[in-house]
């Protein structure tokens, strides 16, 4: 018997065709995968897989076939991923077929592995990405209420994830950073995502005044005004030319 026409022909390398009769015992196997002694090994005690199958392969008609795919198991010393298929070849003959597709479902649950880190991270982002627009919107409806109020005595930081509710009159200054503002007061520091012309917007009239393009001042908290510079908060900013007559006209409305 031509053991190899019994095998799908593009997996010829990868299978082996064992056949055996109605006691179990092995008439017949090319070995490519592993050894089977020919009147001496029997399917259902050898391969553990089929332990206990008999009932079920003698059932079979000539048209049927029992497949069994992605079984992980070490057959006989070989540890891989097999796939099984018994079909009824005569009377009293059958044969079963054993393909090992170790690599090719290795790679498969790989490519899965990397799908669903995938997902998971993109799900990841889209949760994040909705945190954080539904933050920038309850501090936008804030902002925009206590503008429309105009008599708000506190400003919402958003730092660190976190919103504080400041007093604007516990704020000395607030310094440019880039795309963020670092906002100086009494008792630490804060650094908010937003841009100083924002901020200069939202802020109290009369209140606090720019003295150059990367400082705000809150005005009762200058101690001293030299030439180009001021002393607030045990610091010395620098006051921009451009700058200096709206803080010196400030100061004089005061």
């Amino acid at each position: 018997m031509n053991l190899k026409e019994l095998k799908c022909e593009p997996f010829v390398s990868k299978a082996q065709a064992i056949v055996f009769g109605r006691d179990g015992l092995v008439l017949e196997s090319d070995n490519t995968l592993f050894k089977m002694k020919k009147g001496n090994d029997n399917v259902f005690s050898t391969i553990y897989f089929f332990q206990g199958m008999e009932e079920i392969v003698f059932a079979l008609e000539d048209s049927d076939e029992l497949k069994f795919n992605c079984i992980s198991i070490d057959l006989l010393g070989h540890d891989s991923h097999f796939d099984f298929r018994v079909k009824k070849i005569s009377t009293d003959t059958f044969c079963l077929s054993v393909y090992d597709f170790s690599e090719q479902y290795e790679r498969v649950f790989e490519l899965q592995q990397e799908r669903n880190l995938r997902d998971i991270s993109s799900k990841k982002l889209e949760r994040e990405n909705r945190r954080i627009q539904e933050e920038n919107e309850v501090i936008n409806r804030l902002y925009k209420q206590m503008s429309q109020s105009g008599t708000s005595e506190f400003v919402l930081l958003k730092s660190d994830n976190l919103l504080v509710n400041v007093d604007f009159k516990n704020i000395n200054y607030f310094e440019a950073y880039g795309d963020y503002v670092k906002v100086y007061t009494d008792a630490k520091m804060y650094i908010i995502h937003n841009r100083m012309k924002n901020i200069e917007e939202e802020l109290p009239p009369g209140m606090f005044v720019r003295i150059h393009r990367s400082f705000i001042v809150q005005i009762n908290k200058i101690k001293n005004i030299e030439q180009m510079s001021i002393d607030i908060a045990d610091r010395i900013l620098p006051i921009g030319r451009q700058h200096k007559a709206q803080l010196l006209n400030q100061i004089k409305q005061l």
